[in-house]
């Protein structure tokens, strides 16, 4: 943001100064000239939306009806700065700052091991270094990893959500570096369908004051993906093994108390690492799932 607000300044005085510098080589005196200057420049530089796409109807307006008969080359040269300043304004300016929200930062964790993290802390830290809204949603959440806690791949993505303007942010873990890398985009009015997603930080909560090593299958497994939507759901699939969080505690919810709701967590125990049969790589067959439920 200050960068923006240097080169605006910077802008504006080269505006300033151009526009001087093209008064001061008119072809011939003439009343009120410097106002006229000013007048074409800005026409050049009048921008008219549709749809969010500026155009440059000012200058489209300049071409077809004006026709300086005197201080030609003056006026002319006003308008095509004001034609740069539109491009300025509505294109290069909006790449360079897209640009710069949208480079990927980095923060540090605390842990590579599921076991270990503290969720809430590591949250909290990104929240307060990339700016992100206290009440932000969690729209997905997925974590792989082996049976001893190692993290093999950890993903989330969270919406700041905002009537002016929503924040997708795609957060995802690097077991090389222990770093998270966050990259962010700006959604609009989109980002609001998100609205009665969990907050982040309370499914961060959850996983802290349970612990994730004990959200775990009636077997052990070589690996586990734990996974979760954001959404909350009403469930009445009785095949699959359904839990209740109660803060520390995680009790069975049994057929004769569905359906359930609430937001699930789901837990999938993998076995060994097999080869694809298109010889693409190796994978690991879930073979047991069970969800665990949350409430606000």
């Amino acid at each position: 943001m200050i960068g923006m607000l240097i080169m605006s300044i910077l802008l504006t005085i080269i505006l300033i100064v151009l526009l001087v510098f093209i008064y001061k080589k008119r072809e011939e005196t003439e009343t009120n000239l410097g106002w006229k200057v000013v007048g074409y420049f800005w026409l050049g530089a009048f921008a008219f939306k549709v749809n969010e796409i500026p155009l440059p109807l000012g200058f489209l307006l300049f071409l077809l009806l004006f026709r300086p008969v005197t201080n030609v080359k003056t006026k002319n040269r006003s308008a095509y700065l004001g034609l740069a300043f539109f491009l300025i304004m509505h294109v290069i300016f909006p790449a360079v700052e897209r640009e710069l929200f949208e480079r990927p930062r980095d923060v540090v964790a605390a842990s590579n091991n599921m076991f270990q993290v503290d969720f809430t802390n590591d949250w909290m830290t990104i929240r307060d270094q990339i700016k992100i809204d206290e009440y932000a949603r969690l729209v997905y959440f997925r974590a792989d990893y082996q049976k001893s806690g190692q993290i093999d791949r950890l993903s989330y993505y969270v919406v700041d959500v905002s009537e002016k303007g929503s924040v997708y942010y795609d957060i995802n873990f690097s077991a090389d570096t222990n770093r998270y890398i966050i990259r962010a985009e700006k959604i609009g009015v989109e980002g609001l369908e998100y609205v009665e997603f969990v907050e982040a930080s309370r499914f961060f909560e959850v996983l802290d004051e349970v612990q994730v090593r004990n959200l775990s299958l009636e077997q052990p497994f070589e690996g586990y993906t734990l996974r979760f939507d954001g959404e909350w759901i009403k469930d009445a699939n009785e095949y699959q093994q359904k839990y209740v969080i109660l803060g520390k505690e995680i009790k069975t919810i049994t057929r004769d108390q569905l359906p359930t709701e609430g937001y699930p967590i789901n837990v999938c125990g993998k076995g060994k690492p097999y080869e694809l049969p298109t010889g693409s790589g190796v994978a690991n067959r879930c073979e047991a799932n069970a969800d665990f439920f949350f409430d606000d």
